[in-house]
């Protein structure tokens, strides 16, 4: 019988650490076991700020991934949030970061951009050979990659996330974080009645008062209006956009705001916008199909397949290019 080969992941984002424990099947694709994440403790914009908080939420993550699959893994593969381009072929990790995961017991077998990763799981290969822009609107970054020719031909970050929508919030309604982050999840993007009120707590909680739901709208509205503006200027620089066929797809916690691909349709000149689903590997729960976890399932993705054509001595960016091909 033949032994069973699992494999790890680790997202290390600007507002959650995740964990992955997966199988490697017989056709070389992932089977995910395991899941655990929690908030980013210790790290801001990439760069890590204290090595002892994030080495404990690194572990934190860890073992809750390995708990539930009943396995424990040695090694992972790690994304990393990096703002360097990808044509000069160079993946900056903090080395900071690299003490905490090596602190943890792990091996670091190899890092991606979470952008790279991300595409592993959410794009098809007709889609990288089209011309697609990949878009991950995270907590407090956005990034951004153009694949043409199977390839990924170009990446940028922009210092602006899903965060900012809940900060906003928060300071124009005079309430609290988690508050903003509540009403923004409640309205999305979507339009309201124009009589709808919202009930909001004041911060610390003790009062509540009524404020309407078109004001929040509003405030949700002119952040994503920002956040699609740059990422529109960003394109425009390097590329023409109604050349890019594959239009846009959407991952990341932005993406699941409501109405956001109408909103982004209406606002892009780009053949199409869709919501990227990292539905090409095996899970156990339906809600881990989430563009949120899209860079933390497409790194499992990435090394399943990579152990699996093991004949493929390829290493470092010549083999993230390899799996484009």
């Amino acid at each position: 019988m033949a032994r069973r080969q699992f494999i790890g992941g680790l997202d290390i984002g600007t507002t959650k650490i995740i964990a992955v424990v997966a199988e490697i099947s017989p056709s070389g694709y992932p089977v995910v076991k395991g899941l655990g994440e929690c908030a980013a403790i210790g790290i801001r914009k990439g760069s890590v700020t204290d090595g002892t908080s994030l080495t404990k939420v690194i572990d934190q993550a860890l073992k809750e991934a390995q708990d539930m699959a009943g396995e424990k893994v040695a090694s992972v593969y790690v994304a990393s949030h990096v703002v360097k381009q990808l044509t000069d072929q160079t993946n900056i990790v903090d080395e900071k970061l690299i003490e905490s995961i090596k602190e943890v017991g792990l091996k670091i077998q190899e890092t991606l951009p979470a952008i790279v990763a991300s595409a592993q799981a959410v794009l098809t290969d007709t889609q990288k050979n089209i011309g697609t822009v990949l878009v991950d609107i995270g907590g407090t970054i956005t990034e951004i990659a153009v694949f043409d020719q199977g390839l990924p031909k170009y990446t940028a970050t922009l210092n602006v996330g899903c965060d900012h929508i809940s900060s906003d919030l928060a300071v124009c309604l005079r309430t609290s974080i988690r508050e903003g982050e509540r009403i923004k999840k409640l309205l999305g993007l979507e339009k309201t009645e124009p009589q709808l009120q919202l009930e909001v707590s004041s911060v610390g909680g003790h009062e509540k008062r009524k404020v309407p739901a078109s004001a929040a709208l509003d405030i949700i509205h002119s952040r994503v209006q920002e956040i699609f503006e740059l990422i529109q200027k960003e394109l425009n620089d390097q590329f023409r956009l109604e050349a890019l066929a594959g239009g846009l797809v959407l991952t990341g916690g932005g993406a699941l705001l409501r109405n956001v691909v109408k909103h982004a349709n209406s606002q892009l000149n780009l053949a199409k916008v869709e919501i990227g689903i990292p539905a090409k590997l095996s899970v156990p729960k339906e809600q881990w199909q989430s563009p949120i976890y899209a860079s933390s399932l497409g790194l499992v993705m990435y090394g399943a397949l990579k152990s699996f054509r093991c004949s493929d001595r390829l290493s470092g960016w010549r083999g993230v290019i390899n799996r484009f091909i």
